[in-house]
């Protein structure tokens, strides 16, 4: 038989609706309950394995269970990298473990990089009880708008634009991370920094280069080189272009700022006559998954894919639960995965897991 709220509450010594507030995490009337007292409802569900039942919660209150999630598929074969399933999975793991948690089921939708709001439509067309987005663009990002304005629970993860979707959003605090590559590349003693910055980049990589150059300028009156690698070359060519600069400007600290020219600018060194990380040490971003030049590890700033998969899904059930708009978006911290292209010095400073985050990543 399963364990009922009554039950919670006589072993907790409290009333069912404070049992229903706690377990169902309603606000505001959670916040007037003491902690002492949260904790040993939840303990008490624990042991007496309460599990809520979803489906008669939504009927009582007619609110759907199924929440949507949209991700991007790469219809173009030269663009989808071997390790981006890993960083998509990680995202919809965190989102999908969150929600389940609460009792509500995942809906996952895919659409291409071309725009394709058409899937867009299709899924929010099912009756759902709120909807992620991952960096969502032009008419999705409209339509998702729309969505929002008509009162649908909506949060957009990795916005393209900081604007997007604002300020039901989580992304990484980018200019952060820039300084922080400023930050370990210094404590490593590399005083002749450069950073890869591709034509076409986005709002992101552009904080990154921003905070990057912010630390560097003001303590020691520099400005960081940068390889600019034009939006039609191909990826020979970008290696070539990359090896290039190196050898032209003899850095001896480089930040890639993304996950492409982050694999593109180990190999590009593999050109030279530099070692790594002796010569030259290499941070990129979001390439912690992977091995290339001389299949050597990455070091890698960005951000957890799980825990920010996490973070939007707690984002949205505030707003399903609570009515809890967000006031300002969520702006995750930068974690470094210290790899094979830095210095062992760099190693201590490697960022802690989250708490519940799967040990694969």
């Amino acid at each position: 038989m399963n364990t009922t709220i009554q039950a919670v509450a006589e072993a907790a010594g409290v009333s069912k609706t404070t049992v229903s507030f706690v377990l169902n995490n309603r606000h505001p009337q959670v916040r007037a309950i003491p902690k002492e007292t949260r904790e040993r409802i939840r303990r008490c569900a624990a042991e007496l394995g309460y599990r809520k039942n979803p489906i008669a919660a939504s009927l009582r209150t007619g609110k759907p269970l199924w929440i949507g999630v949209m991700m991007e598929i790469k219809e173009e074969e030269n663009l989808n990298w071997m390790w981006s399933p890993f960083f998509e999975m990680a995202l919809l793991g965190g989102v999908q473990k969150t929600l389940s948690e609460q009792g509500y089921f995942t809906l996952l939708g895919a659409q291409s990089s071309t725009d394709d709001h058409e899937s867009l439509d299709s899924l929010a067309s099912a009756g759902l009880g709120g909807l992620i987005l991952k960096s969502p663009r032009g008419e999705s990002l409209r339509r998702a708008q729309e969505m929002m304005d008509s009162g649908l629970p909506l949060v957009a993860v990795f916005p393209v634009h900081k604007e997007d979707l604002y300020p039901n959003t989580v992304d990484l605090d980018n200019k952060t991370a820039g300084n922080r590559v400023a930050e370990l590349l210094m404590f490593a003693k590399r005083r002749s920094p450069m950073y890869i910055l591709n034509e076409d980049a986005t709002p992101s990589e552009l904080l990154r280069c921003e905070g990057f150059k912010e630390i560097y300028e003001q303590q020691y009156g520099i400005e960081p080189a940068c390889c600019l690698l034009p939006k039609d070359a191909n990826e020979n060519q970008r290696i070539q272009m990359i090896a290039d600069a190196v050898i032209k400007h003899k850095p001896d600290g480089i930040m890639a700022t993304e996950t492409a020219n982050s694999f593109q600018t180990s190999y590009a060194l593999g050109k030279t006559s530099y070692s790594v990380p002796n010569d030259v040490a290499i941070i990129g971003f979001d390439c912690f998954s992977f091995r290339s030049a001389d299949n050597v590890r990455m070091s890698a700033m960005g951000v957890s894919w799980w825990h920010a998969g996490r973070s939007a899904a707690e984002m949205l059930l505030e707003i399903v639960h609570n009515d809890n708009k967000p006031l300002e978006p969520c702006s995750l911290e930068p974690r470094f995965i210290p790899g094979d292209t830095t210095p062992p010095i760099l190693e201590q400073m490697a960022s802690p897991r989250y708490i519940g985050e799967p040990m694969w990543l």
